[in-house]
């Protein structure tokens, strides 16, 4: 599983309630194409100076490489200035990308059994 965090805050003056319906349209229409296993909005709930991270996190998750490829093969021949993916750039201001790589048990360097057996074991 793939999973592509993007935390973001609105643009200054932006309707919030506005603005997160156009994202969520946005990221439903994607799901929709089979472009994406899940995708989940979340507000943060952390004030400064508590957090650093901006208001609002955009968690997609690929079932594949291929699937994830696929998503965005498909938005750049759209265009990532047109359509939903162009209106929902126009609403965010500060935003920060990060790409994750599920791991299983099995697959961290100190574990030499299949993940099933450890869970089974705690």
């Amino acid at each position: 599983m793939i999973h592509y965090h993007v935390w973001f805050n609105l643009r200054a003056g932006s309707q919030e309630a506005e603005s997160l319906a156009v994202i969520h349209t946005f990221v439903k229409e994607v799901q929709a194409r089979g472009s994406l296993a899940s995708v989940r909005l979340l507000a943060n709930q952390g004030r400064e100076p508590r957090t650093k991270l901006p208001k609002f996190h955009a968690l997609f998750e690929f079932a594949s490489d291929e699937q994830f490829s696929a998503a965005f093969s498909a938005q750049a021949a759209q265009g990532i200035r047109t359509g939903f993916h162009g209106r929902v750039m126009s609403l965010v201001d500060e935003f920060q990308i990060e790409v994750f790589r599920e791991l299983m048990l099995g697959d961290l360097p100190w574990s030499d059994e299949p993940a099933y057996l450890q869970a089974c074991e705690i």
